[in-house]
C-alpha cells in the first residue's frame, strides 16, 4: 500500500505535458534572458538612461522651475507667493517691454543675417586653394578664439568717444571734425552692438560652411560645367542645395546663441541709451539679479521662449523633411 502511494505520488504518474514543461522551464528562462541581453533596443536604452537622467536634472527641472516661478512673486531670501499671470500683465503693460521685444528681434535678425552672408562669402573664398592659405584661415578664425567678454571690453575701448581707436582713425585719416558717440547715440548704438556680435560670431559660420563646401563632390561641379553652367548657376543649383542642411543647423544654433547672449550688450551699453539696445536676456538679468525679483525675471525669459521654440520646430521639421 505504501509502495503504491509512493509510486502514485512520483513522476511516473505525472502527465507527459507536465514533465516536458518542468524540463523546459530553465532553458526557456535562459533563452528569454539571452534575448533580453542581446536586444539592441534594451542595450541602447541602458546606455541612454544616464544621459536622460543628467538632462532631466540639468535642463528639464530648471526649465519647469522657471515656468513655475514666473507665476509667483518671488524675492531673493523671501518665500514665494503665487500671483498667477500678474508678472506677465505687468510686463506687457510696460511700453518699454514691448520695445525690448522689438529690439531683440531686430538685434537677432540682423546679427544672424550678416553673420550668414559674411560667413558664406569667406567660406567660398577659403575653399579655393591658394598660397599661404593656412595664414588666412588663422586670421579669420581668431575672433572665434577670443572670449566674448574680452571682445566686448576691447570694442568698448574702440568705440570710446575721445580715446577710442575708431574716432581717432576717422579724425586722422578721413578728416572728420566731430567725434561720434557710437554707444551713446541712439542712432548708432544698436548698429555698433550688432557689429561686435557679427565680428565675434562670423568665424563659426565660416568654419561650418567651409566644412560643408569641402564635402560637396567635385564631380557635381564638373557635370554642371559640362552642361554649360556658369559660376552663378553652379552656386545656385549645386552649392545651395548641397549646403541646405548645413545652413539650417548653423542658423538654428546661431539664432539661439545670439538671442540669449547678454554679455556683449551688458558690457557695451547695458541696454542704453534710452533702452535702444535693451534685449530680453539683459532685462531678465536686471530684474532677477539686480532687482532680486526672480519671479518677473523668469517671466521675461518665458516670453521669448515660444518664439525660439517655433523657430526650432520649423527648422527641425525642414531638416527631417529633407532627410526623408
Amino acid at each position: 500500500m505504501l509502495e503504491g502511494r509512493f509510486q502514485g505520488s512520483g513522476t511516473g504518474d505525472a502527465r507527459p505535458g507536465q514533465v516536458a514543461s518542468l524540463a523546459e522551464r530553465p532553458e526557456a528562462r535562459t533563452s528569454r534572458l539571452s534575448n533580453w541581453v542581446n536586444d539592441q533596443r534594451v542595450i541602447g536604452t541602458l546606455f541612454v538612461l544616464p544621459a536622460l537622467a543628467v538632462l532631466a536634472f540639468v535642463v528639464v527641472y530648471p526649465f519647469l522651475s522657471a515656468i513655475w516661478m514666473s507665476f509667483h512673486d518671488k524675492m531673493v531670501g523671501a518665500p514665494a507667493r503665487f500671483i498667477g499671470f500678474d508678472n506677465y500683465v505687468e510686463l506687457f503693460g510696460d511700453r518699454h517691454f514691448v520695445k525690448t521685444i522689438r529690439n531683440t528681434l531686430v538685434y537677432t535678425f540682423f546679427a544672424v543675417g550678416l553673420k550668414f552672408l559674411l560667413g558664406l562669402g569667406m567660406a567660398m573664398v577659403l575653399a579655393q586653394p591658394r598660397r599661404l592659405d593656412f595664414i588666412y584661415r588663422t586670421i579669420l578664425f581668431v575672433p572665434w578664439a577670443v572670449p566674448t567678454i574680452v571682445a566686448a571690453l576691447s570694442f568698448r575701448w574702440i568705440y570710446d568717444d575721445f580715446s577710442g581707436l575708431l574716432n581717432n582713425f576717422l579724425i586722422a585719416v578721413v578728416g572728420m571734425q566731430d567725434v561720434i558717440s557710437w554707444l551713446g547715440d541712439p542712432n548708432y548704438a544698436m548698429a555698433s552692438v550688432i557689429a561686435v556680435v557679427v565680428w565675434s560670431g562670423t568665424p563659426f559660420y565660416t568654419m561650418s560652411f567651409l566644412a560643408g563646401l569641402k564635402a560637396i563632390p567635385k564631380e557635381m561641379y564638373e557635370a554642371a560645367r559640362i552642361d554649360g553652367a556658369n559660376v552663378w548657376q553652379e552656386f545656385w543649383y549645386v552649392t545651395i542645395p548641397q549646403m541646405r542642411k548645413v545652413f539650417t543647423v548653423v542658423v538654428m544654433l546661431s539664432t539661439i546663441w545670439t538671442s540669449t547672449n547678454l554679455v556683449i550688450v551688458q558690457v557695451l551699453t547695458n541696454g542704453g541709451p534710452a533702452n535702444t539696445t535693451q534685449i530680453l536676456p539683459n532685462l531678465a538679468y536686471k530684474y532677477a539679479l539686480l532687482a532680486s525679483r526672480l519671479g518677473i525675471g523668469s517671466a521675461v525669459n518665458m516670453v521669448f521662449f515660444p518664439i525660439l521654440a517655433v523657430l526650432i520646430y520649423i527648422l527641425s521639421r525642414r531638416m527631417l523633411a529633407e532627410r526623408e
